[in-house]
């Protein structure tokens, strides 16, 4: 048994041997091929052909950077081009659309309420606390919150303000402003104006 095994064992050292030699003159013999391939692309047949006699070298004349002193020739600048700037075209301005006029509602008499009646403080209709020192009006009719401009028709003070409540009651009065909206029409103090209300939003 062990005579078999020392008998498989050099057959394959055998076979390792002669493969590798193999391979290794493979690679000998495709060197050398790529090599010739190599050279011959390479190499550059050139011919020389004589200088035909009817031709001649010309003088050469050298020229000189410097000057002998050692200061160097004047530097010719380029005479400058004159350019023309661009005119921009101008771009039309868009005109902003005019708010359109408040248009006229209403017509009647303004009173004032909030100072010293009991409503300062108090929820508003629209539930809005109320102070009477903040521009705000009350109206029977309008949505709260529509915004409105109330126009004094004698002297043409005017006070924008927003619905905020609901009045006045007394017949005749058409808009109860607070005292801090009334004071912008009549600084004088509280009482009765003629008005127009205009309204500011639909």
């Amino acid at each position: 048994m062990p005579r078999l095994l020392l008998a498989r064992h050099r057959a394959a050292l055998g076979l390792i041997v002669a493969g590798s030699l193999a391979l290794f003159g493979v690679q000998q013999v495709l060197g050398s091929v790529a090599d010739a391939q190599t050279t011959e692309a390479v190499v550059d047949v050139h011919t020389r052909q004589p200088l035909a006699s009817d031709q001649t070298v010309s003088n050469v004349t050298s020229v000189n950077g410097a000057v002998s002193t050692g200061q160097f020739e004047e530097v010719v600048k380029p005479t400058p081009v004159p350019t023309q700037v661009p005119t921009v075209a101008p771009t039309p301005t868009a005109m902003p659309t005019p708010a359109p006029e408040p248009k006229l509602f209403q017509s009647g008499v303004a009173s004032t309420y909030g100072e010293g009646d009991g409503f300062e403080g108090n929820l508003t209709a629209c539930g809005q606390v109320f102070h009477t020192h903040v521009v705000q009006i009350a109206h029977k009719s309008l949505p709260c919150g529509t915004l409105v401009r109330v126009v004094d028709s004698d002297t043409g003070r005017s006070v924008d303000a927003r619905v905020t409540d609901r009045g006045p009651y007394v017949p005749g009065r058409i808009v109860d402003l607070s005292w801090g909206a009334f004071s912008q029409l009549d600084p004088a103090g509280p009482g009765l104006l003629h008005v127009d209300v205009y309204l500011i939003d639909e």
